[in-house]
């Protein structure tokens, strides 16, 4: 558009110093001249912008394009992501319908905690209003009781008083004798009370020989006793661990089962600690006493490492296959519906 204004001021400018330089000489001439440069002008910016227009056409078919790809683009990202809601739709419906079963299964075990809560304090309230006479029966007995002895003291207080004195009177003359008894019978046994405690001090260390002597060998019987006990009460608390854990919902296992493993790994270095130390215990007996138990020791810490390993390795393996279990009951949960 500039460059037509600028040719139409120079076509103008030409056409005014041309019509005034020739004005005296042909008038008519001049004018028709003028109006054929303004034609051509006018040719001149038609064609201008015709050529503008064809040079413009194939940027805006670009845009065009540009944005019927975009859109395309957009529906094929819409049809891409379509399926990818579709599963996220389908697992959280899943995962509450898992959570509404689980609720249902849990359901019942709560109505019995709490019917046995409420069995349990009749019972107890039961067990209260039945001993609840027997323990009046017991306190008016024991009132009775006291009240006679209060009754029998005081009718034999003046008895008393007299046997007291006479009593008195017959230990001291007991004494004097027996004082006298014990001055002879020092001076007449002097010899014979030292060889007696030269006999009871070997008889005595003799005695202490074969106590520790027994006390080793019933340490060493007791411990597989021992062992068997510890061993009974880790699985009746295994046991119940896992009874805990089987009742609870599926969600919270993999917690139950990883605290499960390290409450067990505890438990049996603490077992194993107390075994050791239950051994250090019964260790002075002799020296071949202190070889077993050093060798029972290393035995012991090394059963222990190794049960701490193997649980380690049971959480690890019950987180690897978790996600497997998860997947499997997603499948049946799918396969019910």
């Amino acid at each position: 558009m500039k460059k037509l204004a600028l040719l139409a001021l120079t076509a103008a400018f030409g056409l005014t110093s041309t019509a005034s330089f020739a004005a005296d000489t042909s008038a008519p001439v001049a004018i028709h001249k003028a109006k054929k440069a303004e034609k051509k002008v006018k040719k001149d910016a038609s064609a201008q912008k015709a050529q503008a227009a064809e040079a413009s056409a194939p940027a805006k078919k670009a845009k065009k394009v540009a944005k019927k790809d975009a859109s395309a683009q957009k529906a094929q990202a819409a049809e891409a992501s379509a399926p990818a809601k579709k599963a996220k739709k389908v697992a959280k419906k899943d995962a509450s319908a898992q959570k509404a079963q689980a609720a249902e299964a849990s359901a019942p075990a709560k109505k019995a905690k709490k019917v046995a809560k409420k069995d349990a304090s009749a019972q107890k309230a039961q067990a209260a209003e039945a001993s609840a006479p027997a323990k009046k029966a017991k306190k008016v007995a024991k009132k009775d009781a006291s009240a006679q002895k209060a009754q029998a003291a005081d009718a034999s207080a003046p008895a008393k008083k007299h046997a007291k004195k006479h009593h008195a009177k017959k230990h001291a003359a007991k004494k004097v004798d027996a004082s006298a008894q014990k001055a002879q019978a020092a001076d007449a046994s002097a010899p014979a009370k030292k060889h007696a405690k030269k006999h009871h001090a070997k008889k005595h260390a003799a005695k202490k020989v074969e106590a520790s002597a027994q006390k080793a060998q019933a340490a060493d019987a007791s411990a597989p006793a021992k062992k068997a006990k510890a061993k009974k009460v880790a699985k009746k608390d295994a046991s119940a661990q896992k009874a805990q854990a089987a009742d609870a919902s599926a969600p919270a296992k993999k917690h139950a089962k990883k605290h499960h493993a390290k409450k067990h790994a505890a438990k049996k270095v603490e077992a194993s600690a107390q075994k050791a130390q239950a051994a250090d215990a019964s260790a002075p007996a002799k020296k071949h006493a202190a070889k077993k138990h050093a060798a029972k020791k290393h035995h012991a810490k090394k059963h222990a490492a190794k049960k701490v390993e193997a649980s380690a390795q049971k959480a690890q393996a019950a987180d690897a296959s978790a996600p497997a279990k998860k997947a499997k009951a997603k499948k049946a949960a799918s396969a019910a519906k």
